[in-house]
């Protein structure tokens, strides 16, 4: 629907006295036993989209196979459980955490365990900015309270349709009204909804954007984590929330694009969605 660039929301130029402090703190919470290439997918996202600070807060395991990826994350350490889950009082230390334009994505590669479920809980009804909320964390809250109404920051949701299959009881294969209901539920409780497909659907409520960038490529595990990551970045960066999600699903279906014209299907990678992700932005500045 919308291929123009002036149709998508404008990322401000930097000035020259710029420093890192203008630019927000991605703060990312996953990366459970056996999963620790989502979040690493999701800090390298964040990092080639602009966040002034990246970090990672994780297990102990995860912290350091992130270092090993890039040494341009930060890294905090975060209560655990057996078998390497995180512990409900991570909450508290995450809140701890929280400044001005600390912006909070939870989810790539967390899993699911009791403990760490509340503190996901805990999180999306208190933490005080805007908080990203994707895969396992999304899972969490479709089996808790739905206190949708109390939420004391902006909300991202980021579902797949088997994700919002759980949290609105509507099946994946009737995607017209899955959308309805992510518009009804984002009207009413001020939410944004991103709910991914070969067209993704941006909505507030009274806004839908629906993307036409990006191709099958993007059918690969690691896609949703790149795409957490590049919401969170864009959000440090100032960008309301509906519009820093708007721009993030544009450029991650055009770096997808470009990567397909590079690499074809079905060899493209969520670390190609990154790689590409320079190319992705010229394009959008340029157009």
């Amino acid at each position: 629907m919308f291929h123009s660039n002036f149709l998508v929301p404008q990322l401000k130029s930097r000035e020259a006295n710029s420093h890192k402090g203008d630019f927000g703190h991605a703060l990312l919470v996953g990366g459970g036993p056996g999963m620790s290439g989502a979040i690493c997918l999701a800090t390298l996202a964040a990092l080639r989209c602009g966040a002034g600070r990246t970090t990672v807060a994780a297990r102990s395991h995860t912290r350091q196979i992130v270092l090993s990826t890039t040494p341009c994350a930060m890294t905090m350490s975060l209560d655990e459980v057996a078998r390497g889950y995180l512990a409900e009082s991570a909450a508290i230390q995450l809140l701890g955490k929280y400044a001005p334009g600390t912006v909070l994505g939870i989810g790539p590669g967390l899993g699911r365990e009791a403990s760490q479920d509340r503190m996901v809980l805990e999180l999306f009804q208190k933490w005080p900015g805007t908080a990203v909320v994707d895969a396992d964390a999304l899972n969490a809250i479709s089996e808790g309270p739905r206190s949708w109404d109390a939420l004391a920051g902006p909300r991202i949701l980021t579902p797949h349709p088997g994700e919002w299959d759980r949290l609105s009881n509507i099946a994946a294969d009737l995607p017209q009204e899955q959308q309805n209901a992510a518009i009804e539920l984002a009207k009413r409780t001020g939410m944004v909804i991103v709910l991914k497909s070969h067209q993704t659907l941006v909505t507030d409520g009274n806004r839908q954007y629906r993307n036409t960038t990006g191709n099958p490529s993007l059918a690969v595990g690691g896609s949703g984590d790149v795409l957490t990551g590049m919401i969170t970045a864009l959000v440090c960066q100032k960008l309301d929330p509906f519009d820093a999600s708007v721009l993030a699903v544009y450029l991650h279906g055009l770096a997808g694009d470009i990567a397909h014209a590079h690499l074809g299907t079905p060899s493209t990678l969520g670390t190609d969605l990154i790689e590409f992700l320079p190319a992705a932005f010229r394009q959008y500045r340029n157009a």
